[in-house]
């Protein structure tokens, strides 16, 4: 029989609640706190570059350190199963048609990559991410403007990420401007997605780093953000894109102004499209993989040697010009070319998935369309901002 008077049982039973809650908010802190590295890794997540090639490892060791450490309740789910069968499945659809060798150990990367980040992004419920995104967003905008004014005003810089003056734009921490101007279109559809006016400021800079790039892939993405938009956010942005390019036209020879006066009439244009190699190896890749080598591919009875098939593919057609690699310049591509009718279902999947988030049949089709263009463009499967935008709630 409690003997006490009921004002002392309603201060013991509050200082109960108190610990409990206490003791609630330390353990979320503590769970918490394994995504910290990996939302670092943001604006970091290909430089400095230390490995070969694009990919560095930055974001993949913290999303491995988040896995064990980040809201671990929710380690495996059931409905994760399909996706790391098909992934797993990839890996080894490739290497039975390979050899060994850096190629089958990109694929295995990025495999292993993607359903690390796809079990750890699908823990965040949008507590951490928008903050880092917006991040993100300034610290690539501040590098491509001091790149951009620099390359201007004749200063030597050092420009981490592929960079020819005088042709294309600029590519802030990023390996390419095609990257930069991509991820920033990413960048605005994920913040456009979260519907708060706090990011209508990000999302004007996201689209000022569009046209820092001076990429054309990311300047036809940008009819998606741009329907998505409401109007006085499209007014805004349809602002500082043609004063940006005002700028560049006058004080720069590269960037994006350059690059669409050469496709000012049709004529012009083919010509400008067989005659950039970029975008002449972008077509030609995405042709040869999904329409002249398709079945070959889905049926895995091709061999897996993409840089000789393909460039007797370019002379024979007398319109495409040679490749020199083995790198596919189209993620779709690559996973079918590579991993056949399994690459084509773990893409299926994606896609799947990614609408499933959405609430209306108008919203679903607006998700569908932009994973597919995403997955036409080098956008890489395994990159934890596509990652996250599929599986965000619209």
């Amino acid at each position: 029989m409690n003997c006490l008077p009921p004002t002392t049982v309603r201060a013991t039973d509050d200082a109960a609640n108190l610990r409990g809650r206490a003791s609630i908010l330390s353990r979320l802190r503590r769970s918490d706190l394994g995504i910290m590295a990996l939302l670092i890794s943001f604006p970091f997540m290909y430089y400095p570059k230390i490995l070969e090639g694009d990919t560095q490892l930055w974001v993949f060791a913290s999303a491995i350190f988040a896995m064990f450490t980040f809201r671990t309740r929710r380690f495996i789910l059931r409905s994760d199963s399909p996706m790391l069968l098909l992934a797993a499945l990839c890996i080894l659809a490739y290497a039975m048609r390979s050899e060994l060798g850096p190629d089958l150990l990109r694929i295995c990367y990025k495999q292993v990559a993607f359903i690390v980040l796809w079990m750890v992004c699908r823990r965040e419920q949008g507590d951490f991410f928008p903050s880092a995104v917006r991040l993100t967003i300034l610290i690539w905008l501040a590098v491509g403007l001091y790149q951009y004014i620099s390359v201007a005003l004749g200063f030597p810089i050092e420009i981490a990420g592929r960079f020819v003056e005088g042709r294309g734009g600029v590519p802030s921490l990023t390996p390419e401007p095609s990257f930069y101007g991509s991820l920033s279109i990413l960048h605005m559809m994920y913040l456009l997605s979260e519907g708060q006016k706090k990011n209508n400021p990000y999302i004007v800079c996201a689209a000022a780093s569009v046209v820092l790039s001076g990429s054309l892939l990311a300047l036809l993405l940008l009819v998606f953000p741009l329907v998505k938009l409401r109007m006085h956010q499209r007014i805004a942005v349809l602002i500082v894109i043609p004063l940006l390019g005002i700028a560049g036209y006058l004080f720069i020879t590269g960037g994006l102004p350059p690059r669409l006066s050469s496709f000012s009439t049709i004529e012009s244009g083919l010509a400008g499209l067989l005659l950039d190699p970029s975008l002449n190896l972008r077509v030609g890749h995405l042709y040869f993989t999904l329409f002249e080598n398709l079945f070959g591919s889905l049926l895995l009875t091709s061999p897996i040697s993409f840089m000789s098939q393909y460039n007797s593919f370019a002379l024979d057609s007398g319109v495409f010009i040679e490749t020199g690699s083995n790198f596919i310049l189209t993620t779709a591509g690559e996973l079918i070319y590579g991993c056949g009718i399994v690459g084509a279902l773990l893409l299926i999947l994606i896609i799947l998935k990614a609408s499933a988030q959405c609430t209306t049949p108008a919203k679903k089709l607006e998700k569908t369309a932009f994973i597919v263009a995403c997955m036409l463009n080098p956008i890489s499967l395994s990159n934890v901002f596509f990652i996250m935008y599929a599986q965000q709630k619209d």
